[in-house]
């Protein structure tokens, strides 16, 4: 399972979400995106990404789970992870 965070430079929104996923670090594996590099705009686009920052709980497989629109709070992404693995 990964949560992946897509976020850009000049987002006012965005360094709560990247602090967000600092704090999971212990807990999932996180991906930080960066919509404006190329690698970071071609996933965007896989998952269909419109807003940042926007966070997606993947499976092992990639596969998306859950997905935030905005920062959800810490206990949200918690919940999904452990609805997830059970």
């Amino acid at each position: 399972m990964r949560l992946k965070i897509f976020t850009q430079p000049s987002c006012p929104h965005c360094p709560p979400a990247k602090e967000l996923g600092k704090r999971l670090e212990k807990q999932i594996e996180v991906e930080y995106l960066d919509i404006t590099t190329p690698a970071g705009l071609a996933e965007a686009n896989f998952y269909s990404i419109w807003a940042t920052p926007t966070l997606i709980l993947t499976d092992a497989q990639e596969r998306e789970l859950k997905r935030w629109e905005g920062t959800p709070t810490e206990e949200e992404v918690l919940d999904e992870i452990k609805r997830a693995k059970d």
